[in-house]
């Protein structure tokens, strides 16, 4: 009679309750996929033009660096500046 328990739905669990630590690694963490997801074009695209331009004859690491330098302005133009134009 005591040991029986109550009966209906059971309430939800509550929610995990995260401190300020881990509430900011979850934030950055967010962050990062959110970056990741869209500058993954940027990146497919800089793998795709080394390829051609490895297949049209230029040598590994020319193709290599002129890619490089491509994507890391590609990169500069995608950071919005703060009192940049881009606001």
């Amino acid at each position: 009679m005591f040991s029986r328990k109550p009966t209906g739905d059971p309430a939800e669990p509550p929610a995990p309750v995260l401190d300020d630590m881990e509430a900011a690694r979850a934030s950055m963490l967010n962050g990062f996929l959110v970056m990741q997801e869209a500058l993954a074009p940027a990146f497919d695209a800089a793998d795709g033009m080394r390829a051609d331009l490895v297949a049209r004859g230029w040598s590994p690491a020319m193709a290599e660096m002129l890619v490089a330098t491509w994507l890391q302005r590609t990169l500069m133009n995608l950071t919005p500046l703060i009192g940049g134009p881009q606001q």
